[in-house]
């Protein structure tokens, strides 16, 4: 996926990124709520999801993700992707 300049920042962003917010607080979003998040709403379980998804945005190229304190658990999320997958500093613009 290319990557354009974000504003005046100096850093580089796909074009699309990943929003947290429901991904680490998943009662923020609640259409589908019950599909997505099945039986099992344990903290580990709600982790894995969130490992999946961003699995799958770095697949596709995303490399500019949004989170915030506000996003439950999202920080911590993320955290544990980046060491688990070994991202590299500069690997991903947050």
């Amino acid at each position: 996926m290319e990557r354009r300049p974000l504003g005046a920042t100096g850093l580089t962003v796909s074009p699309i990124g990943l929003g947290m917010a429901a991904l680490g607080r998943p009662a923020y979003i609640n259409l589908g709520h019950e599909r997505d998040l099945g039986d099992d709403r344990s903290v580990g379980a709600v982790e894995h999801h969130a490992l999946d998804v961003l699995d799958a945005a770095w697949e596709a190229g995303i490399r500019y993700v949004d989170v915030a304190r506000s996003y439950g658990r999202a920080e911590q999320f993320l955290a544990s992707w980046l060491r688990e997958r070994d991202i590299p500093a500069g690997g991903i613009v947050v």
